[in-house]
């Protein structure tokens, strides 16, 4: 973690997490997509911040669902959306990819339900997380409401995230701003980070 990994307010450790940007919710005919008009640009906001946290030296934590057979219940709502091994359940191909960032899977909304993903966030003094990724009003945030339970400072790419609707979307964002989450867009966030460069090389 470089000096610019170091987010705005003192002392923070901040932490890219990129959630469930997987096949099955990103393809047209993917087993559970969201809203298609929100797919490219959902993308393409995810991956400009990729790139920017790479390059800041912030960490990127990629995180994907890998659901078993046997839940059978969440199975048949998810239409078997992301079963382990399946080629849904993989990363989506257009996704930016770090080579040396990790990857934790999960059952569940919150990603923080992953002992590893809790105890990398730990051992790295991780202390703001910032995150992107589907669904809105699901696993984007469970996972909000699972750092900021842990005490973790929380900002959501308000552009990055898609949901099944725009509506669904607008009132997961607005759930999350009430619950204290700072929403924001990538734009804002690529340029927060190029300043934070530029302070510490001064």
């Amino acid at each position: 973690m470089t000096a610019a990994g170091k987010q705005a307010g003192a002392g923070l450790i901040s932490a890219l997490l990129v959630l469930d940007l997987q096949v099955d919710f990103l393809e047209p005919n993917g087993r559970m997509p969201i809203a298609r008009e929100q797919i490219a640009p959902v993308l393409a906001a995810a991956n400009r911040a990729i790139a920017a946290a790479g390059g800041s030296g912030m960490a990127v934590v990629y995180v994907g669902n890998e659901f078993t057979p046997w839940d059978i219940p969440g199975n048949w709502f998810r239409h078997g959306a992301a079963l382990r091994g399946t080629p849904g359940a993989a990363l989506d191909p257009r996704l930016r990819r770090l080579g040396a960032a990790p990857y934790f899977a999960k059952r569940g909304g919150d990603a923080f339900a992953n002992p590893a993903l809790v105890n990398f966030v730990r051992t790295g003094r991780i202390t703001r997380v910032v995150l992107c990724g589907v669904y809105a009003d699901a696993c984007v945030s469970a996972t909000a409401r699972g750092a900021l339970g842990r005490g973790l400072r929380v900002t959501v790419l308000a552009d990055a995230v898609g949901a099944a609707s725009e509506a669904a979307r607008r009132r997961a964002l607005t759930g999350l701003g009430s619950a204290g989450v700072g929403i924001e867009t990538t734009a804002d966030f690529v340029t927060r980070l190029a300043a934070n460069a530029a302070a510490a090389r001064r």
